[in-house]
């Protein structure tokens, strides 16, 4: 009977763990991403025909191009290949 009693207490305590676990990934799963803060939002007053009229081929010549964003401060890693790069010396070993 002892025996049977600690198996029911491991099977309780086993099932809170799990419920626990299953709790905190939902949790975590179910967070809104953080904005960007690159991005910027507002709103445009001017209707699609408007801009349309305003674009003409000309003004569309004389027009600038914007500023890009910097990229530099994402950091990306390369991927490396597993075997070292060919030299022209390794040709012959």
């Amino acid at each position: 009977m002892p025996q049977q009693r600690k198996r029911m207490q491991m099977a309780l305590v086993g099932a809170i763990l799990l419920g626990l676990l299953v709790g905190v990934y939902l949790f975590v799963g179910k967070r809104p991403a953080k904005p960007d803060p690159a991005i910027s939002k507002h709103p445009v007053d001017t209707s699609p025909d408007d801009a349309l009229k305003y674009w003409t081929a000309e003004r569309m010549r004389k027009a600038k191009a914007a500023d890009l964003p910097n990229v530099d401060a994402i950091a990306r890693r390369k991927r490396h290949s597993r075997r070292p790069p060919r030299t022209p010396d390794s040709r012959h070993s």
